[in-house]
């Protein structure tokens, strides 16, 4: 594939990169390699591909795994790649979805195996997709996601670090996480303004556990509510929204030796689950 084969096969299908899809596509063939190098596919993987736009990756993924799912959002893209780039290749499947609609869970279940989750992820919906994958981490073995530098330091941020927030706590309670390389803009067409970042996520259990996962997110966010100020000014302000009195949240600081005065950014992932695990025992025994 030339630098010039995605304008040219875009010229050909009528479409410009639409900035709202976040629509950059990757070039070079032997950065796709790499790509799914790091997947470390075995034979008998079925492999769910985010954003297949003109199968820089797809044919790749076919040759190592045993089935491809690419879920492609645009109806024209997704008619090239069925009709004109695999017509003949049962291990790929184009489905024409947003993949925040994709039922993970289910196809895992159908498939009798956790699936592998690959992708160039564009900007607007990387979050909502990471979260997605935190809740439905069950239904899969492994990720490997390009997406934009920032999001990737947010990930794999630690406590007192200014991109250390609700991502950072939240995703790396279900993933372990590593950054694996870096892609310049030169790497697409058309060029983004941005450098991206390959990420690779695995699943891992969490130590310690949430009791509650939904409830302890809720602390999270309440945490980073607004950034710059401290537990007592965000977490014991929404007391109410958690269920729980103002006394009760500054208690179960004292309970755990937090200083109510610190931010909610000093915190490590470790210690939101144990101040949500105690604020949940305290709500249940108000309630009760």
């Amino acid at each position: 594939m030339s630098p010039s084969s995605p304008r040219t096969v875009l010229r050909r299908l009528g479409l410009k990169p639409e900035k709202a899809r976040g629509q950059h596509f990757l070039l070079h063939p032997h950065q796709a390699r790499r790509i799914v190098a790091a997947l470390e596919l075995a034979p008998h993987d079925l492999v769910v591909e985010v954003g297949p736009g003109l199968g820089a990756l797809t044919g790749f993924l076919a040759e190592q795994a045993s089935r491809v799912v690419a879920l492609e959002v645009d109806p024209v893209l997704a008619a090239y790649l069925r009709e004109e780039l695999f017509p003949q290749e049962p291990r790929v499947e184009i489905i024409c979805q947003d993949v925040l609609r994709f039922d993970f869970r289910q196809w895992a279940q159908d498939a009798g195996t956790p699936l592998v989750v690959v992708g160039n992820l564009p900007y607007q919906i990387t979050s909502p997709l990471l979260f997605k994958l935190a809740e439905d981490k069950q239904a899969m073995s492994r990720a490997v996601l390009m997406m934009q530098q920032e999001v990737g330091a947010r990930l794999t941020a630690a406590p007192s670090n200014k991109d250390y927030g609700i991502l950072s706590v939240l995703l790396q309670y279900h993933f372990a996480m590593s950054r694996l390389f870096s892609l310049g803009p030169s790497n697409f067409f058309p060029p983004p303004r941005v450098t991206s970042v390959v990420m690779r996520l695995a699943p891992r259990p969490p130590d310690p556990e949430a009791r509650d996962e939904a409830f302890f997110a809720q602390v999270v966010k309440a945490a980073f509510a607004t950034r710059r100020k401290t537990l007592r000014n965000t977490l014991a302000v929404r007391a109410q929204a958690l269920g729980l009195a103002a006394p009760e949240v500054l208690a179960a600081l004292q309970a755990l030796d937090i200083d109510p005065g610190r931010r909610g950014e000093t915190l490590s992932v470790a210690q939101f689950v144990t101040l949500s695990n105690e604020l949940l025992t305290r709500r249940e025994k108000g309630g009760g």
